[in-house]
């Protein structure tokens, strides 16, 4: 989360509308998500690492890095499990000393779709999360009317979350100090009394926290000193644009439209 913030915040496209950015990842996503060929998520999965390679240069925090490692390795995974399970006319055969995986046709083309939506998903999501902070995010939900309650939910959960990570590193850290994971039965111990003191302490902070907010007569409501720009005609008509011309290329593949 530190990591994220700190890439969100030095992003250049930062100074980019929140909304339009919202606005352009959703339409990408919605073409990937209704597409019917490999084609439109590999476009989708292209402009999603074009705009990453901007927003952050591919320079990610080792943690996010391995984060997405992870992430990318399950997807192959499961698309391979699709590629066999599904039925169809056998395409490709790989012996495994007594066993034998027949890949089909069928499941070779749902597999690489469903891994190329995934992947296409994954690199539009983290150009939105490396670019947009959380304020910004919180600025465009306004933009859309969301209610206040749930935009002043997220930048309390946001800002506090951090309180709370800090507060389990130093906890964490002062029962390694004092050998509290020495042994299973020793580890367990020390795992429910952190859980306990982690309940504890978050509540006494938000006891303190809603008193210091009803002191500075809070209204439910986070003003921004520094306001994003603004969502302007161009930027709602090029997710417009992007959505209905990727959609209408899947349908012309398809051959749906001639």
């Amino acid at each position: 989360m530190f990591a994220i913030d700190e890439v969100a915040n030095a992003s250049p496209a930062r100074r980019w509308p929140p909304l339009g950015k919202l606005f352009l990842t959703l339409a990408l996503l919605l073409a990937s998500l209704l597409s019917g060929e490999v084609v439109v998520p590999l476009m989708v999965l292209a402009i999603g690492l074009g705009l990453l390679f901007h927003s952050t240069a591919l320079r990610l925090p080792r943690v996010v890095a391995l984060a997405l490692l992870d992430g990318a390795l399950i997807i192959v995974i499961g698309a391979a499990v699709i590629a066999a399970v599904t039925p169809g006319t056998p395409a490709f055969t790989l012996g495994i000393g007594q066993w034998a995986i027949v890949l089909t046709d069928r499941g070779i083309a749902q597999g690489a779709l469903v891994l190329t939506r995934s992947l296409a998903g994954v690199a539009v999501m983290l150009f939105f999360a490396t670019s947009t902070p959380i304020p910004h995010l919180a600025h465009a939900l306004r933009r859309l009317r969301v209610p206040k309650e749930i935009t002043e939910l997220t930048i309390l959960v946001y800002r506090y979350s951090f309180l709370v990570l800090e507060q389990s590193e130093r906890m964490f850290l002062a029962a390694r100090c004092r050998l509290g994971f020495k042994g299973l039965r020793t580890s367990l111990r020390t795992f429910s009394q952190v859980a306990v003191g982690m309940f504890t302490r978050s509540v006494e902070v938000a006891e303190r926290s809603q008193t210091s907010l009803a002191c500075r007569n809070f209204q439910g409501d986070f003003p921004t000193f520094r306001e994003p720009a603004r969502v302007t005609a161009a930027w709602l008509a090029a997710p417009a644009i992007a959505f209905v011309a990727l959609v209408l290329l899947d349908r012309m593949l398809q051959g749906v439209i001639l």
